[in-house]
């Protein structure tokens, strides 16, 4: 679905938002499509050079049929596993590098930043002690780390490449 080498953007129908959270993580630029710009799709394609992603199966132009997939699955791993599949997204997987909210790339903090988002609230003070590897999002001011909802994230994903490997062998 996309040339080898390139990292593919996607713009989701509004229902696929977990998927969308899902694909944020692994670093994929995701925008969630909302009602009002379904008029506007056919220029939101070709300017962003985006794909589609949704499970509608209403007719589209001929012009965004190559541009869109059409996942199968209600199940958001089965889902992950389809656009896993159709865009080779092991060869550019590059998780907590953006905002699973707001899609913008994250900044590292320094442990200045660090210790002045602690003074803040926003970071438990028993995670600077352990944790040296925080980000946050320029935009929204969500801070991450690397704790367990990120290990979880990650492990889902790496058993999601492991499927594909197998079923290539």
């Amino acid at each position: 679905m996309k040339p080898r080498n390139e990292v593919p953007y996607f713009l989701l129908a509004s229902h696929l938002a977990s998927l969308a959270r899902q694909l944020r993580f692994a670093g994929f630029d995701c925008r969630i499509l909302s009602s009002v710009e379904d008029k506007a799709l056919p220029r939101i394609l070709s300017g962003e050079e985006r794909h589609l992603l949704t499970r509608i199966r209403a007719p589209l132009p001929p012009a965004l049929e190559g541009r869109t997939l059409h996942l199968r699955s209600p199940q958001l791993d089965a889902q992950m596993l389809e656009v896993a599949q159709a865009f080779d997204l092991q060869a550019s997987f590059n998780p907590f590098s953006r905002c699973i909210l707001c899609n913008k790339p994250l900044k590292k903090l320094s442990m200045k930043e660090v210790k002045k988002e602690q003074a803040k609230g926003k970071i438990p003070a028993a995670l600077t002690e352990k944790q040296y590897d925080f980000r946050h999002c320029p935009d929204c001011g969500r801070i991450y780390w690397p704790g367990d909802h990120y290990r979880r994230m990650k492990r889902r994903w790496e058993e999601i490449f492991e499927k594909i490997s197998e079923e290539k062998e």
